[in-house]
């Protein structure tokens, strides 16, 4: 047996018979890869990446080869950007590839049966480059497709799996759905100290558990459950951890379920003052007259937004027209160490814009309220 080189083939002579195969590189062109970088995420490992382009950690390689496999990571768009870099040590060479993360997350909207964690593990083990946040349109957009269909045809399901390209990626959500599976909601819980009473809770969720499960709109409700049964309360910094979907079986072809919200109230915050400034101010005593919360009282933005529509907004003074309106900007500050919130609702002459293009407050930026901007003609 014996073999020589012959252009990019490798000419192989065994018991008489020779066989031309195509070389992986030439000896001239022949490296070892040493090492696979990836800088700019930790989404994923050299590892993945190595099983992701089919290039071996310590194989042979040439320069060519790595970048072919750099352009279809590219290709991929699993980034905003990516950029390669290639460096020689003798016969071995390293690749580096540079990243800017763009993506937004995924959402398994209505896979009920199983959990987020398992449906994640199986697509890390079937797609060494999948990650939980990656771009729309993306290359392994049709790889997760595929392998979710395994998961429902694996369940016995008669069910197409889709990806959602237009509604959700336009709110910045990579959404997976089952299509024309029942999900029905029977009950919301939320659980934590202070939770509102169950009464309040089922009140509140009466629009709910009409509808069939969404992961993606749970995640509007839990902003819902926060602003209308926590802030109103005075708990101003509420936190929603993960919530807990409980799948109670399959009935008549459907998946019932039930949905807790864990959910930390933080501190309770209580209103201090409030003072109105800008074309308000020299009605302050008046709409001082009209203010009901008192000092003390758990602080509520509800109350807030009401009296901003309701009673700043409508008064005699305030700018009514078809094309233009007084813009109410409420600013509250909260005192981390009294847990006490002053407020200063400033009230500005008409603008012919929708954008406010002043300074905003730090402190203010995350409770501005309601924001009532004039119309553009």
């Amino acid at each position: 047996m014996g073999s020589t080189v012959a252009g990019s083939f490798v000419r192989l002579s065994f018991l008489g018979v020779a066989l031309l195969l195509p070389n992986v590189a030439t000896a001239a062109d022949a490296l070892v890869l040493s090492e696979i970088r990836l800088v700019g995420t930790d989404q994923l490992t050299s590892e993945d990446v190595a099983r992701g382009l089919h290039l071996q950690i310590g194989g042979q390689t040439s320069r060519g080869e790595l970048i072919r496999a750099c352009d279809q990571f590219r290709q991929m768009k699993l980034f905003g950007s990516s950029q390669c870099g290639y460096a020689n040590h003798g016969k071995r060479i390293s690749l580096t590839i540079y990243v800017k993360p763009v993506g937004m997350p995924i959402v398994f909207d209505n896979f009920v049966w199983t959990t987020r964690p398992e449906l994640i593990t199986r697509l890390k083990h079937d797609i060494p480059l999948f990650m939980p946040q990656f771009p729309w349109s993306s290359g392994i957009t049709n790889d997760i497709i595929r392998v979710l269909q395994k998961v429902v045809n694996e369940r016995g399901m008669k069910a197409a799996v889709r990806y959602d390209d237009h509604f959700w990626t336009e709110r910045g959500m990579n959404v997976f759905y089952v299509e024309g599976i029942s999900t029905p909601v029977t009950s919301l819980h939320i659980e934590g100290e202070n939770a509102p009473s169950p009464e309040a809770v089922v009140a509140f969720s009466n629009f709910y558990t009409k509808e069939n499960f969404s992961a993606a709109r749970l995640t509007w409700v839990t902003r819902w459950v926060i602003r209308d049964l926590y802030k109103p309360r005075g708990y101003l910094r509420a936190v929603a951890g993960e919530p807990v979907i409980q799948c109670l079986g399959e009935k008549d072809g459907a998946f019932p379920v039930r949905v807790i919200l864990p959910i930390v109230s933080g501190d309770l915050y209580t209103f201090d003052s409030v003072n109105f400034e800008g074309v308000a101010k020299p009605h302050a005593a008046s709409l001082l007259s009209n203010w009901k919360l008192k000092r003390g009282e758990p602080y509520n933005e509800s109350y807030v937004n009401d009296f901003i529509s309701k009673v700043i907004l409508d008064a005699p003074w305030a700018v009514h027209s078809r094309t233009s309106t007084d813009v109410a900007r409420p600013c509250a500050r909260l005192d981390g160490t009294t847990k006490k919130v002053s407020l200063t609702i400033t009230v500005e002459a008409p603008r012919k814009t929708y954008t406010y293009t002043g300074p905003i407050d730090e402190e203010c930026s995350a409770n501005m309220g309601k924001l009532v901007f004039t119309p553009t003609q």
